[in-house]
């Protein structure tokens, strides 16, 4: 069974190199703007370059969500769009990946250099596309009508390559959340039949499937991993209380530090900050930041000047500790950009 660390203490592998890498002290912030519409860019990725993938979901239920990519200089989308096509993915080099159609039973998987590959592979099924590689590899999910419930097919394509399935020992329901330029991709799986906390988190490499273990062996997700394969999720601990964990060499970690509040890690760099959400003890959702120094933070405490705004949620963190999230400016819903600030 892989070593559990204890909430507050440290596994071998963080001591001697985690100062090589020291997480930003403070941060500024931004927003990243609106469309044309005004309905707010929402950031789902971001890479070492500064890149950032974000979605414009529509200000009604008729409108449609369209996705943008903003490159080198933060600026308002105009003249940015990739189309009409949703992103969720974003490589290092500028491939993006999402979901094109025209309504609910109508989205299929598309990628910039596939194009709407999901229409050609899975004509008859809804198809998403989750994540994507320098290389091309797009990983994603296709949902089957299984009669009285809907099945979830973890899927990997390259160019010139059939759709591939991800099939774990265990079976069942499987749902793609990530893929490296290593060619790492990290999935859900939850048996036929089984709730989710029966879901087991898995990392496929090289071809093999490696477990990855929630606390005390019980329910765990996976939702994002870096470059070097370092693998974030949540896991519910003994008292059933979901905590964020980082995955690395068979090592699952608790990031909870031993407090009372529920937490979800959704990005991760190879300097092992880590980022994403929780809820603090007045029921407020909040931002967190966490690293081998400082332990889990409220980003908050870290911006500069965060007059107006309320920090919910950080959805990646890249290798220079740039950071995107969501949150509230002045009561509205609004992307934003945390850079760094020189020490």
């Amino acid at each position: 069974m892989p070593a559990l660390v204890q909430p507050g203490s440290r596994h071998p592998f963080f001591a001697g190199d985690s100062s090589s890498f020291p997480a930003p002290r403070a941060y500024t912030l931004a927003h990243l703007g609106s469309h044309v519409d005004g309905s707010p860019l929402r950031p789902v990725a971001l890479n070492d370059n500064g890149d950032i993938a974000a979605c414009a979901f529509g200000l009604a239920p008729e409108d449609p969500s369209r996705g943008f990519c903003l490159t080198g200089t933060l600026r308002v989308p105009a003249g940015v769009a990739t189309g009409q096509a949703p992103l969720f993915g974003l490589s290092s080099n500028g491939l993006m990946a999402g979901v094109t159609g025209e309504g609910p039973r109508e989205l299929r998987a598309w990628a910039s250099h596939l194009g709407t590959f999901g229409e050609r592979h899975w004509p008859d099924s809804v198809s998403i596309a989750r994540g994507v590689n320098a290389h091309g590899l797009v990983v994603g999910n296709v949902l089957f009508d299984a009669g009285e419930f809907t099945l979830s097919r973890a899927f990997f394509v390259a160019p010139g390559t059939p759709a591939r399935f991800l099939v774990p020992p265990q079976g069942g329901t499987t749902f793609t959340t990530g893929v490296n330029d290593a060619g790492d991709i990290i999935f859900n799986a939850t048996p036929l039949g089984s709730g989710p906390d029966e879901t087991q988190a898995w990392c496929m490499r090289q071809g093999a499937y490696t477990p990855i273990p929630g606390f005390n062996g019980a329910h765990s997700w996976a939702t994002a991993l870096s470059p070097k394969g370092l693998v974030v999720g949540h896991a519910r601990d003994a008292a059933g209380t979901t905590r964020a964990f980082l995955w690395q060499d068979g090592h699952t970690t608790d990031l909870s530090m031993g407090g009372a509040c529920t937490s979800e890690a959704l990005g991760v760099n190879d300097n092992r900050t880590v980022v994403g959400r929780l809820i603090d003890s007045a029921g407020e959702r909040r931002a967190f930041r966490w690293t081998p120094e400082d332990g889990l933070v409220r980003l908050e405490d870290l911006i500069d000047d965060r007059t107006d705004w309320h920090i919910e949620e950080a959805v990646a963190v890249n290798a220079s500790g740039t950071i995107v999230g969501h949150g509230l400016y002045r009561g509205q819903p609004r992307g934003y950009l945390l850079t760094p600030l020189a020490s």
